[in-house]
């Protein structure tokens, strides 16, 4: 506890400051990458400070309960700090957040939340090396499916280079290890989710990168992959990725990514089926006559499950949020989108079971000051299965103001 709060006060001392020094800085365009683009930048040194007051408002079913659902009064304050730091060929780069959730009666699911990244890229010519940390330690939800708020830990590991062959092409090589551990006791829904998802994943890529254009890239990237679980052995799988993707400049008419690709999840135990077949991964904004903006964000892939005789789904969901600027400084919102978990069994059925979680909402936002905005959301939540405990629908309403993003 004295650990957190130590981090907690850094965090928010350095954010305070930082969004002190930047209040007469303006908004910058560019990629944050850049040290003298940040808002405060002395010498070699850059910072992006940033606070979020999210998510203040009535959540109508905390617990995503089926039958009994409980509603109670929420709100998240995130102070969030980006540093580069510059010497000579190597650049430094620091990311901290730090969530505090907070709710009125169920004090159970109140959290103070951990993001840290650390990344040392060196550019020696045509070599380009990096290696990175990540870590988190949070409370929340981890996904769609595992919807409880139980404490875990995420860490990241990864080093890799870039080697420029030509003017245009470059080799990219990296590896990666993450692993995920949930405090002992987690459970949800009754099963032990240190005993079924505790674990580490490592992978190598290698790809090729070729500019098309000087806002499109285009890159096709081999990817092995091994996963493997502390307590499930039964679990443990092979992956083999080809994903070919085309990245957009930010500043570019289109921005973003898209790729799309093959994937071969090949589980080492027979009892389960293995999957061959397409997956995506994309993320594309697209703005029209500078006033109403687009952004698509789609994703399908083999995701674990906590379940026993269910151990993993493919994922498959899209999300459409559509912003129109109205008038000066006052914008509204539209958001839509639906996710299909389609369950692999250990005995294949005819009919897998298939749950659906669909999201709408909508709402207006007005801006303060260029890197200040004031926005209010009502937001809808539906899950649909062939389980009847597992469905549930969640409301919310609620308000939420950002400073220096």
């Amino acid at each position: 506890m004295t650990d957190s709060v130590i981090r907690t006060t850094f965090v928010l001392l350095l954010t305070a400051a930082g969004c002190a020094l930047a209040a007469p800085a303006r908004a910058q365009s560019q990629l944050p990458e850049a040290i003298e683009t940040m808002p405060i930048h002395i010498g070699p040194l850059g910072l992006r400070p940033s606070l979020s007051i999210t998510n203040v408002g009535n959540d109508s079913n905390v617990f995503n309960d089926a039958d009994h659902p409980q509603e109670d009064f929420t709100a998240t304050v995130v102070p969030r700090l980006v540093a580069r730091l510059r010497g000579g060929r190597l650049l430094l780069s620091y990311g901290s957040a730090t969530d505090m959730v907070y709710f009125k009666k169920f004090t159970s699911e109140r959290s103070i939340n951990f993001t840290t990244d650390l990344k040392l890229d060196a550019n020696l010519g045509r070599l380009q090396p990096y290696v990175s940390a990540g870590w988190i330690d949070t409370k929340d939800r981890m996904n769609s499916e595992v919807d409880i708020r139980v404490p875990r830990t995420q860490r990241t590991l990864a080093a890799g280079a870039r080697m420029l062959l030509a003017s245009r092409t470059a080799v990219v090589v990296s590896a990666r290890r993450f692993m995920l551990d949930f405090d002992d006791g987690a459970q949800f829904r009754g099963v032990d989710l240190t005993r079924t998802l505790n674990s580490r994943s490592d992978s190598a890529d290698v790809g090729l990168q070729l500019l098309l254009t000087p806002l499109t890239t285009l890159s096709m990237t081999t990817s092995f992959q091994r996963d493997r679980f502390d307590a499930a052995p039964e679990r443990d799988a092979d992956t083999l990725r080809l994903l070919p993707a085309l990245q957009f400049d930010p500043t570019s008419l289109i921005r973003g990514s898209v790729a799309v690709g093959y994937r071969r999840f090949r589980p080492l135990s027979p009892e389960l089926p293995d999957y061959s077949g397409l997956v995506v991964q994309a993320g594309i904004g697209y703005t029209v006559m500078g006033r109403t903006k687009f952004d698509v964000d789609v994703t399908r892939d083999v995701q674990y499950s906590y379940e026993d005789l269910e151990p993993y789904y493919l994922s498959t969901g899209g999300r459409l949020t559509m912003t129109h600027q109205l008038v000066g400084a006052l914008d509204v919102q539209a958001l839509a989108g639906r996710q299909t978990m389609a369950y692999r069994s250990r005995q294949v059925l005819e009919d897998a079971r298939r749950d659906q979680v669909e999201t709408y909402g909508g709402g207006a936002g007005y801006r303060l000051r260029e890197t200040m905005r004031l926005g209010f959301t009502w937001e809808i939540n539906r899950r649909l299965s062939a389980l009847d405990d597992r469905r549930y629908v969640r409301r919310r309403l609620y308000a939420s103001l950002t400073y220096g993003s």
